[in-house]
């Protein structure tokens, strides 16, 4: 499993990377460059694919960025989900402060991929100001993910 970053319904968990202090980042605060509040350190942007771990932290998200958020639909058991984790957090990396990426397990949050209508994984959807504005699925290396969503 690729790095990814953790959150709640209040905002996503950011370790400085100074001194290591687990900061949290408010949702509608994602496009700004954040201070540790221990050290005082810049923080960088959001470069990691954010895994949802609740229902109430996925609406929370989609109703307060400012970014477009990019999610992806997966789950441990799916070889080319596997395959995509990789690819995502590189597109994530490449598109810091310009969109979201957020991973969902279908597994494990089958309440949010239900309201997508999710038929096949890996899929990905794109959501601007909380609306579903396109959806794709299958395997795609990082510039094709990134090209779909700057395009949609």
């Amino acid at each position: 499993m690729s790095h990814h970053l953790e959150s709640d319904e209040r905002g996503i968990i950011l370790p400085c990377p100074t001194c290591g202090t687990a900061n949290r980042i408010a949702y509608a605060k994602v496009s700004q460059q954040g201070r540790c509040g221990t050290c005082k350190a810049d923080l960088p942007l959001v470069a990691a694919p954010v895994e949802m771990t609740s229902p109430a932290a996925f609406a929370a998200l989609i109703s307060q960025s400012p970014l477009p958020v990019v999610i992806d639909f997966w789950a441990a058991w799916c070889g080319p989900c596997q395959m995509m984790a990789p690819e995502f957090a590189k597109a994530a990396a490449q598109a810091a402060g310009e969109a979201l990426f957020i991973k969902v397990n279908t597994d494990e949050q089958q309440q949010i991929a239900s309201q997508f209508r999710i038929q096949g994984i890996p899929a990905f959807a794109l959501m601007c100001n909380g609306k579903v504005t396109a959806q794709t699925s299958g395997f795609q290396p990082a510039a094709r993910l990134l090209a779909w969503m700057r395009q949609s």
